[in-house]
């Protein structure tokens, strides 16, 4: 791990007063919710591709539309539902999650641990032991004693459910061992009681259970529908506008195509490896803190197949070797204007490490295959979409070296008038919820700072 010594070079970075201008790069949700709240305060905002929405984007195909991977909108927050449904009005439905994991050649709701009926005997027994034996061991509620997400596995869910599910999944997801992970962000993972466990192994009806068992998504459109939406409050985003350098000093942006842009805040929502890397003056030290920070990229095959209803779920979970993808969801089932009448739309999620590629005709004759085998599709269906999107970043990957070096970079950052937010830009695992809000809470900061200015 480098050791991030922040503090080695201290350069006057001090705001001026030439310039009170807020510069928002990346239009994703992070980035437009800062500009919808920012108000009257100068800002402008800048977009490296050719529309906004960022990862929050949908596209065409012959009458399909596909997201760029799995979006759900969840809003436990009332404030952000409301501001929501505000954006969208009647154009946002809410939806009962209906979602599986695909093992053992069996189809069990989700929650994996709190489902367990119609497994094999000797898998509920595994599961149903180990469970019991991790809870007389009385360590669950100790998630800082485990030294990592494996031990968090095991102390939580014991072997059984550790052996079955949550350890081939996690590997599957992650691409590093789940030794090497933190338990920071394990609030997200469904941990039910005894009484649900034995409830789900017997077959009988259980709760619902994880932070998505009510979820809301567009009526038609695909999810780019919400940046849309939020790019209607604000009017204007320079788009082809990709950042090359950073200079901290100076307070400005300079762009590929040549132009540039002082800024008095600059807010960020790109991945914090390549803001740090178009950072030119920040301290040697910091700037190489950033190659010890770590992601999984994804690849998604979107399908679309001649026939109806291949599937009732949302979305269904692989944790098996045997299949390409750990997730396969079926858009149509969000909405039935992502598709046409008479078809089913698939698309299905595989995991790679940023430094291994694969073809996509490879990618996309494994998942085929591998969706025959699941009895998803069959051996005579017609496909008549076959594409793939490759997500260079998707997961940020929870290790001992981001829980040290992510707090000092943001810091850093900071105080010299740059804030980096969002799911890439604090680095970090958030939802579009989230995004949102830490785009309005930025932005009432920013109101504040450039008032007193």
């Amino acid at each position: 791990m480098c050791d991030v010594d922040i503090l080695s070079k201290r350069e006057s970075v001090e705001p001026t007063k030439e310039n009170t201008m807020i510069v928002i790069i990346g239009a994703g949700l992070a980035g437009l919710s800062t500009a919808s709240f920012l108000g009257r305060i100068p800002h402008k905002v800048f977009e490296r591709e050719a529309m906004v929405g960022g990862l929050c984007r949908s596209h065409q195909v012959d009458g399909f539309t596909f997201d760029q991977a799995g979006h759900v909108l969840h809003c436990k927050s009332v404030g952000i539902r409301r501001f929501v449904e505000k954006l969208l009005g009647d154009g946002l439905v809410s939806h009962s999650r209906h979602s599986a994991i695909y093992s053992k050649n069996v189809l069990t709701p989700y929650p994996f641990q709190a489902n367990l009926h119609g497994l094999p005997r000797e898998v509920v027994r595994d599961c149903l032991f180990g469970y019991v034996a991790a809870l007389v061991k009385g360590n669950s509620s100790l998630d800082a004693h485990f030294s990592s997400f494996k031990a968090w596995i095991l102390g939580n869910f014991g072997e059984g459910i550790a052996e079955h599910f949550m350890v081939p999944f996690n590997e599957k997801l992650w691409k590093v061992p789940l030794e090497e992970l933190t338990t920071e962000w394990t609030a997200l993972v469904p941990r039910p009681e005894l009484e649900d466990v034995i409830n789900g192994a017997f077959g009988l009806a259980n709760r619902d259970f994880g932070y998505n068992t009510k979820f809301f998504y567009p009526r038609s459109g695909g999810i780019q529908t919400l940046p849309f939406a939020l790019l209607q409050r604000i009017g204007k985003v320079e788009c082809h506008k990709e950042v090359v350098e950073v200079s901290t000093k100076s307070r400005r942006v300079q762009f590929a195509d040549g132009s540039t842009e002082n800024y008095e805040a600059l807010v960020s929502t790109m991945p914090l490896p390549e803001l740090l890397w178009r950072c030119t003056d920040l301290p040697k030290s910091l700037r190489e803190g950033s190659k010890d920070l770590r992601w999984t990229s994804v690849y998604t095959v979107n399908l679309a197949v001649a026939r109806k209803n291949i599937s009732t779920q949302h979305w269904i979970y692989f944790p098996e070797k045997i299949f390409p993808f750990y997730r396969v969801g079926f858009p149509m089932n969000l909405s039935l204007s992502m598709g046409k009448k008479g078809t089913s739309s698939i698309a299905a999620e595989i995991s790679h490490r940023p430094d291994v590629q694969i073809s996509h005709g490879k990618l996309i004759k494994q998942t085929c295959s591998g969706l025959v085998r699941a009895g998803i599709c069959r051996p005579d269906d017609t496909f008549i979409i076959s594409e793939v999107q490759d997500i260079p970043y998707a997961y940020v990957i929870f290790d001992r070296a981001r829980g040290v070096i992510v707090p000092k970079l943001l810091a850093e950052l900071e105080r010299r008038g740059i804030y980096s937010v969002g799911r890439y830009g604090r680095w970090e695992h958030t939802s579009m919820e989230n995004a949102i809000q830490q785009g309005k809470d930025l932005a009432t900061r920013l109101r504040r700072t450039m008032m007193a200015f």
